[in-house]
C-alpha cells in the first residue's frame, strides 16, 4: 500500500471516528444533533445555494481570464453537449457531497468540539482540516506540495463556510461550483478531467501561473481566486449576522439557543395572554 493511499484511508477513518464522537457529544449535551452537525433545512438554504454557486464561478472566470492574458494557457473551442454536462455534473455532485460529509460534517465537527475551549479554536480547526484536505489529494495526477497547498485553500473555504453558517449547504454549493466552473472553462479539476467544457485548455507557460496539469488550484491566479472567495464568504456571513465575530468565527446562532429563545419567548407572552 502506497503512502498516499495509507494517508487517505487513515484520514477517512479519523473523519468517521471524530464524526461519531461529535454525534455522541451533541446527544449527551442534549443539542439537536442533525442541525448541530450542519444538516439542516432553514430559510437560508436558497441564499446559501445561490451565493455558493455564483461566487466561485466569478472567481474562476477571473482566474481563467488572467491565465489567458498572461499566456499561461492555450485555449481552443470545444463542443459541450447536454449529455456530457449532466454526466459530469453527476460526478461532481457525488464527489462534493462525499467530501463535505467526511471533511466538514464529520471531521470538522469533531475537531471544532475538541478545540472549543480555545478562543481561536475554530480557526485552528479550519487550518488542521484544510491541511488534511490538501494532503489526501496528493494521490491525484500531477500533485505536489504546491498543489496540496492550493487544494488546502479550498479546505479553508469550505470549513469557514461550514462553521460560519452552521450548515453544510454553503460549503457544498461552493465546492460544486468551484469544480464545475473549472470544468466549464476547460481547466483541469485537481489533475482530473471530469467535466466537458466550453473550451479545451492546456498549460503553455509558467506552471506557477497555470497550475500545470493539476489546474488553477496550483497556480497563483487560482490561489488568489480562492482567497477572494474566502473574503467574500466572510463578508456575506457578516452582512447576514452583523453581531458575528471574525476572531472566533462565530456567526450563525446556536440551534439550541434558538429553541430556548423561542420557548422563553412563549413563556413571557403566555401570562399576558391568560390575563
Amino acid at each position: 500500500m502506497s503512502t498516499a493511499t495509507l494517508l487517505n484511508y487513515s484520514t477517512y477513518a479519523l473523519a468517521l471516528a471524530l464524526g461519531i464522537f461529535a454525534i455522541i457529544w451533541f446527544a449527551v449535551k442534549r443539542k439537536p444533533v442533525m442541525r448541530s452537525m450542519g444538516i439542516t433545512l432553514n430559510r437560508w438554504l436558497p441564499v446559501d445555494l445561490g451565493i455558493g454557486l455564483v461566487i466561485p464561478f466569478v472567481a474562476i472566470s477571473l482566474a481563467f481570464v488572467a491565465e489567458l492574458l498572461l499566456g499561461a494557457i492555450t485555449v481552443t473551442p470545444a463542443t459541450l453537449t447536454l449529455t456530457e454536462f449532466m454526466n459530469g455534473l453527476g460526478l461532481l455532485l457525488f464527489g462534493a457531497a462525499l467530501e463535505e460529509f467526511l471533511f466538514r460534517v464529520m471531521l470538522l465537527s469533531g475537531v471544532a468540539i475538541l478545540l472549543s475551549r480555545l478562543r481561536y479554536g475554530r480557526w485552528i480547526a479550519v487550518a488542521a482540516t484544510a491541511i488534511l484536505f490538501g494532503a489526501i489529494h496528493l494521490s491525484n495526477p500531477g500533485a505536489s506540495a504546491i498543489t496540496a497547498f492550493g487544494t488546502g485553500l479550498g479546505g479553508v473555504i469550505y470549513a469557514v463556510a461550514f462553521l460560519a453558517t452552521r450548515s453544510v449547504w454553503l460549503p457544498f454549493a461552493l465546492h460544486v461550483s468551484w469544480n464545475l466552473s473549472q470544468g466549464l472553462w476547460g481547466l483541469p479539476i485537481s489533475g482530473e478531467t471530469l467535466v466537458a467544457g466550453w473550451f479545451t485548455t492546456s498549460p503553455s507557460g509558467n506552471p506557477l501561473l497555470s497550475g500545470g496539469d493539476y489546474g488553477p488550484e496550483a497556480g497563483i491566479p487560482g490561489m488568489l481566486a480562492r482567497v477572494l472567495i474566502i473574503a467574500l464568504v466572510l463578508l456575506s456571513v457578516k452582512k447576514r449576522w452583523p453581531e458575528g465575530d471574525f476572531a472566533t468565527l462565530r456567526f450563525a446562532p446556536d440551534p439550541e439557543k434558538r429553541i430556548r429563545q423561542k420557548r422563553s419567548g412563549r413563556r413571557r407572552v403566555h401570562p399576558h395572554a391568560v390575563r
